[in-house]
């Protein structure tokens, strides 16, 4: 709200969400949207930025912002701007811009960035100056405890810690293979042999890599992964060699560095070793000319009949749906040093 009106207590932090997608890397549409979103939470902010932002010729986005920005610091309440799937956004303009808002945040003003990759952000700068708090793949990780209470409580499986120890040694934590696991799980009798065996070539963990993993991948990340499936471990002069091109050091660290989760998809059940490791699931997934039509991964089954739940993906007419009208309010402990 701007005017200096509070827009909440001093002690409560609300939430403004925003889940983001390929559309919003038009500039003009990506900070519409967000504005709309910090709306919800202070009504009226941006009254300023907002005509800038729909005039024929908009004005550099750093005037657009500094309005913003302006009217932000004027509220005297905690705001979280959380921005969910911002690894779908490539635009160096909207890149460049986020930069520019993160440099000149108010200091009530916090930002959530939820990615598969690392931002084009200034990261390093931030870390520096104390202002990032970061939660990657470790801190989301189930410990053998948090597996436990998941598998037994919430699935209702009834493992031996034994068995659990075995499958979150398997997944090492991970909870989408811990979750299709249980799936798979569920009605069989001999759950130990099952867990035995489990070495993520389960119909439902590959519906997931395809889905979720390989598809989202470029085309010719896509191309390089399924000539290089032939291959146990890959390094960067082996891809070479099987793809015929150079690059395929650049590329094995691309793919490690830039996508967390298919990260975890060529160590879970492939083993850890000096260079990356491919799972039988992400193998058969990749090897084949279509992976949607992969019989041998998803167990003679069409893609079509998969029962592996997936979010929806959003309408033509996205206002507001995708912008979280809901009060929420932040925990403490996620404030910014």
């Amino acid at each position: 709200m701007a005017g200096g009106e509070p827009a909440a207590p001093a002690d409560e932090r609300l939430v403004a969400w925003l889940s983001l997608d390929q559309a919003d890397n038009d500039p003009a549409s990506f900070w519409t949207y967000v504005i709309a979103a910090l709306r919800t939470v202070a009504p009226g902010v941006g009254e300023s930025a907002m005509p800038l932002l729909q005039t024929p010729q908009p004005p550099p986005i750093e005037t657009v912002l500094t309005a913003l920005l302006n009217e932000l610091g004027a509220i005297t309440g905690e705001i979280v701007l959380v921005l969910d799937d911002y690894h779908v956004i490539d635009a160096r303009d909207v890149q460049d811009a986020m930069a520019f808002l993160l440099d000149h945040l108010p200091p009530r003003l916090h930002v959530a960035i939820a990615s598969r990759t690392d931002p084009v952000l200034p990261l390093a700068r931030l870390r520096a100056r104390g202002e990032l708090v970061e939660i990657r793949a470790a801190e989301l990780r189930f410990t053998p405890d948090e597996a436990a209470a998941y598998l037994n409580e919430m699935m209702g499986l009834q493992l031996t810690v034994r068995d659990v120890a075995a499958l979150e040694g398997r997944t090492e934590g991970w909870i989408a293979a811990l979750q299709l696991a249980a799936l798979s799980m569920q009605g069989r009798d001999d759950l130990a042999g099952f867990i035995a065996g489990f070495a993520g070539d389960d119909r439902y963990v590959v519906d997931y890599l395809v889905e979720e993993v390989l598809q989202r991948q470029p085309e010719h990340v896509q191309h390089f992964l399924q000539q290089t499936s032939i291959l146990e471990r890959l390094s960067g002069p082996l891809c070479d060699a099987v793809t015929a091109q150079g690059g395929g050091k650049a590329m094995l660290e691309g793919l490690e560095r830039g996508t967390c989760s298919w990260s975890r998809s060529m160590t879970v059940a492939g083993g850890i070793a000096t260079t990356i490791c491919l799972p039988t699931c992400c193998k058969r997934a990749c090897s084949t000319s279509s992976p949607a039509r992969c019989r041998t991964c998803t167990g003679g089954r069409a893609r079509g009949t998969s029962r592996t739940a997936s979010r929806p993906r959003p309408s033509a007419t996205r206002w507001p749906p995708r912008i979280s009208t809901e009060r929420r309010t932040w925990p403490s402990w996620r404030s910014r040093p």
